[in-house]
């Protein structure tokens, strides 16, 4: 893989981001944030439940039909942010497997030069020189490509978690309105 190859690569991997508005994400196992999420939900039910009733009414302050269908919408919404960022995970996986590929590839190449050039001493100067020169860029590729596949995951990661958070406040500022 060449220089070209390998800035392509960063672009798509600088796109990605870009399209992801720029949002912090932060990076988790999925169980804790199966966790959190278990959590909040757990929480939402448990405030609907402990809610006042209206006297000789089936109601409480805030309709349970409604809370209900919100907190459906909440867990319709998030597998597939979560199955989104697991996809995002298991396709950062792939680059950087296939960058290590083509790394391990340029360096088999480079040991096959600096092999056919050793009859001549200043030649196979320069062929340990390149040969270098290629294992430190390929090197560097796979760290920029390793360093912009996890931002780009934990930024995925925050987005999901503030979208949470403000979900949860929206909630709860509805429930203290209606308790007034």
């Amino acid at each position: 893989m060449d220089n070209d190859d390998y800035n392509q690569q960063d672009n798509q991997i600088n796109n990605s981001n870009k399209s992801m508005n720029g949002k912090k994400h932060t990076l988790g196992k999925q169980s804790e944030i199966d966790e959190k999420v278990d959590d909040i939900l757990i929480q939402i039910e448990e405030t609907l439940h402990l809610a006042r009733k209206v006297p000789l009414s089936d109601q409480c302050m805030v309709d349970r039909e409604e809370f209900l269908f919100l907190i459906d919408m909440v867990r319709e919404k998030l597998p597939e942010e979560l199955r989104q960022a697991k996809w995002l995970l298991q396709h950062n996986k792939q680059l950087i497997a296939e960058s290590r590929k083509e790394a391990e590839s340029i360096l088999n190449d480079a040991e096959i030069k600096m092999a056919r050039m050793i009859d001549e001493h200043e030649i196979t100067q320069q062929a340990k020189i390149e040969a270098q020169r290629i294992i430190d860029n390929a090197n560097t590729k796979s760290r920029q490509i390793q360093a912009s596949t996890m931002d780009y995951v934990k930024n995925n990661l925050d987005d999901l978690e503030d979208q949470l958070t403000e979900m949860l406040m929206f909630i709860q500022k509805n429930k203290k309105d209606l308790d007034l």
